[in-house]
């Protein structure tokens, strides 16, 4: 068991990076803009998917970030 200080980490009672995920709701998070403007931002599990969500959901989008 680690100490910083009066905290304590104990290292059986960390969580797993598939439990954030179910925690935080998915993969990544998309954001498609167009000109600039956001025209949807939402979970998604992979961004392999980028593209067609953001060509289904603005049309016309100009940008894509996602990260995750």
């Amino acid at each position: 068991m680690k100490k910083l200080n009066k905290l304590e980490i104990n290292p059986e009672k960390l969580m797993q990076n598939e439990e954030l995920l179910v925690i935080r709701g998915g993969y990544g998070w998309l954001t498609c803009r167009v000109n600039g403007v956001i025209c949807w931002s939402a979970s998604i599990d992979n961004c392999n998917d980028a593209q067609e969500a953001c060509n289904n959901v603005c049309g016309s989008w100009s940008e894509a970030i996602c990260v995750g």
